[in-house]
């Protein structure tokens, strides 16, 4: 009696299962049209929720920070916890004037082969150019005044291999300002082995 309860139960379970099978197959094996489990459709449905509301939060309503503005607010975070000041510029450079004296000209070339800013590394130690273009030379890529080459020291030019400052380190406004001084001191020097220039891209410098 006990094993044909067994039997009718199990072919119970055989019917329903074979009412439950899909039509395709793979591999000779079917697939049954199961409910999905709770948890996953709780899951499922939790996440729908939560894209309603971010997109509300943060697209529609602007309520939400964007990355630009959690950014501002990491760096001000930062600036109070570890002491680090806003770059302020206190120097225009639009007007300023190349320095000419010999400290302001020596305190440059210190700044120029110092290890930490890779001027020299890049450059070579008389600006003779090596990975980087000549600097005493009269052809230049992007500009030879004082402006245009604190602006290049400033950004930098990262998809050819400088970055800003020569190496992410800031450098401030006197400094540039007897750095690039420096740099345009050197202009017709003629040191040994000079890289020669890229004429498709340069322009030739105007005196200062």
């Amino acid at each position: 009696m006990a094993a044909e309860n067994k039997d009718k139960e199990k072919n119970l379970i055989l019917d329903d299962e074979r009412e439950k099978l899909l039509d395709h197959e793979y591999d000779g094996i079917q697939e049954l049209d199961n409910a999905m489990p709770p948890w996953w459709l709780y899951g499922f449905y939790l996440t729908i929720a939560f894209s309603v509301v971010y997109l509300l939060y943060y697209e529609v309503t602007g309520w939400g920070p964007d990355q630009h503005e959690e950014y501002q607010r990491e760096m001000a975070m930062a600036a109070e916890r570890y002491g680090v000041a806003e770059e302020v510029a206190t120097i225009d450079f639009s007007t300023a004037e190349i320095l000419l004296d010999e400290e302001s000209l020596a305190a440059g070339r210190t700044i120029y082969a110092a290890t930490t800013n890779l001027c020299a590394t890049c450059h070579g130690a008389e600006g003779q150019g090596l990975v980087g273009p000549n600097l005493t030379d009269d052809y230049w890529k992007h500009g030879c005044d004082l402006e245009s080459i604190v602006n290049s020291i400033r950004v930098g030019f990262p998809d050819r291999g400088m970055p800003a400052y020569g190496s992410t380190v800031r450098i401030p406004d006197e400094e540039l300002h007897q750095l690039a001084s420096y740099i345009i001191s050197i202009r017709g020097t003629n040191p040994p082995n000079p890289k020669a220039p890229n004429m498709d891209r340069a322009v030739e410098c105007v005196e200062q």
